[in-house]
C-alpha cells in the first residue's frame, strides 16, 4: 500500500496525468442504439437542413463505450464538429459527453465552443434527436440534430 501511495505521488509530482477509462454505455433501450448506429447523418440549421447536406456521424463502440465523432461543412456556410461518448441511451433520449464546435455559422468569424455533457432528445414523431441545450452561444439558438 505504502508503494503504491508513493507511486501515486511519484506521478503526481511530476505533472504526469493519469488515464480515465470511460464507463461503459448505459444502454436502456437496444433499438435506440441500434438507430444510433445506422444514423443518416448530422445537421445544423445554419448550414443546411437538405438530406443531401448533411455531415455524418460516424460510431465507434470500444469496451462498451459509445463513442460519437461527427461533421457537417459547407462552403460559406459554416462548419460543425461533434466528438465524445455517449453516456447512457433509452428510446428517446442520450447523454452525451464531449465537444461540440461551431465555426463561422451564422456569420463569419463566430466560434461556439462548448465543452460538457449534454442531452439529445427525439421528441413526438421526429426521426432525429435534437441537442436540448440550444442557447449557449451569443444568444443564438443552434439546431443539432442526429437523424436516425
Amino acid at each position: 500500500m505504502i508503494r503504491v501511495l508513493a507511486s501515486v505521488a511519484l506521478l503526481l509530482g511530476t505533472g504526469a496525468v493519469a488515464q480515465v477509462t470511460p464507463a461503459p454505455t448505459r444502454v436502456a433501450d437496444r433499438a435506440a442504439l441500434v438507430r444510433l448506429r445506422g444514423n443518416t447523418g448530422l445537421s445544423l440549421q445554419w448550414i443546411s437542413w437538405a438530406p443531401r447536406a448533411r455531415g455524418t456521424v460516424r460510431v465507434l463502440e470500444r469496451s462498451g463505450v459509445v463513442h460519437l465523432s461527427g461533421r457537417q461543412a459547407a462552403p460559406g456556410a459554416g462548419t460543425l464538429t461533434l466528438d465524445g461518448d455517449v453516456l447512457a441511451i433509452d428510446a428517446r433520449d442520450f447523454s452525451f459527453r464531449g465537444r461540440i464546435v461551431i465555426t463561422d455559422a451564422p456569420d463569419l468569424g463566430r466560434a461556439c465552443v462548448r465543452d460538457g455533457t449534454y442531452s439529445f432528445r427525439a421528441t413526438g414523431t421526429r426521426r432525429y434527436w435534437r441537442l436540448q441545450q440550444m442557447e449557449q452561444c451569443d444568444g443564438l439558438t443552434d439546431y443539432v440534430d442526429i437523424y436516425f
